[in-house]
């Protein structure tokens, strides 16, 4: 499809979405990145979270989190997720979501207060696929 027509018909889904779904009629904050690092001693960077606000209204996206193997199990994944949630928060997100793989991080999310919504298998072959989110709502953790 070229790309005049994938313009096309990408906008018209844009114009159905907006005409039927309340939340979508009217956006509140543009989408914005978010990016969280962590730098050693040196300022070399040893961990980092990559994310958006409000591509869905509302909504911190975590696209991408990372932390040298070498320095893994000090809690700094925790701390990335922290800063961005608190940005997002500041932001007026109320919800977070978050996708890893069977073999990433399928335990660190449920300890920091997400909950598992969904699973795909086989994506790429052998491998799942782990939909998570979390409640950012004053109260909760």
């Amino acid at each position: 499809m070229s790309s005049g027509r994938e313009d096309y018909v990408t906008q018209r889904l844009v114009e159905f979405n907006k005409a039927n779904s309340t939340a979508l009629a009217v956006r509140e904050t543009p989408p914005l990145p978010v990016q969280v690092t962590i730098l050693d001693s040196d300022g070399n960077i040893c961990g980092g979270l990559i994310g958006r606000t409000h591509a869905i209204p509302q909504w911190l996206e975590i696209t991408v989190i990372w932390v040298d193997a070498a320095i893994r199990g000090q809690g700094l994944g925790r701390r990335l997720i922290t800063e961005a949630e608190g940005e997002a928060r500041q932001r007026g997100c109320r919800y977070a979501r978050a996708i890893t793989s069977n073999f990433q991080g399928p335990c660190f999310y449920p300890k920091l207060g997400y909950k598992l919504y969904g699973t795909l298998e086989n994506c790429p072959p052998g491998e799942t696929v782990l939909y998570f989110w979390k409640d950012l709502s004053p109260g909760t953790k």
